[in-house]
């Protein structure tokens, strides 16, 4: 072998010293370097794993509030619609309850009208049995002063029922 080596033109001795240096340099890294950058690769893959799972325990928590979110939104549009809803109806109760009083205002004046009508004809109807009371008497006294003869009496008769004609006529049709 000795002949092959320096036949390559490789010097033995060299090379024992080469490959010895070799194997105590390999054991010298093994030991003191290997070592710590094993550690150190340990280390950094342990560190990297932590934060991939924080990573992943953010994106749940993350996820969880997007959850409780939509679920807040959601009760918050419920509510909305439920308070929306209820001011409608009170707003269409509050419109059927003025239609209501209207009414009620409305009968009432209708009302008020009607019985102050029935009022000024009642207060005619005495006006003219009070004004037909006060001409009979009128007439009576008449007769009394004057001796009436039938046609005289006639011509009184009828002009008292012209009289009680004319004053309706001018008073209007009564309701």
């Amino acid at each position: 072998m000795k002949e092959l080596l320096e036949g390559l033109g490789i010097d033995p001795g060299a090379l024992l010293v080469n490959v010895v240096g070799f194997a105590i340099l390999v054991y010298l890294l093994k030991r003191f370097a290997f070592g710590r950058i094993g550690q150190f690769m340990d280390e950094r893959a342990d560190a990297i794993e932590a934060d991939i799972e924080h990573a992943r325990a953010d994106r749940q928590q993350a996820a969880n509030a997007l959850g409780n979110l939509n679920r807040d939104l959601d009760e918050v549009r419920e509510q909305f619609r439920a308070e929306t809803a209820e001011s409608t109806r009170r707003a269409k109760q509050a419109v059927a309850d003025m239609h209501a009083e209207a009414r009620a205002q409305r009968q009432a004046i209708v009302e008020q009208g009607e019985e102050q009508v029935r009022r000024t004809r009642e207060a005619m109807v005495a006006d003219v049995k009070a004004e037909a009371a006060d001409m009979a008497v009128a007439i009576a006294e008449k007769v009394l002063r004057d001796s009436l003869d039938e046609e005289r009496q006639a011509g009184l008769v009828d002009g008292f029922i012209r009289d009680i004609g004319a004053k309706a006529a001018a008073e209007g049709p009564q309701a």
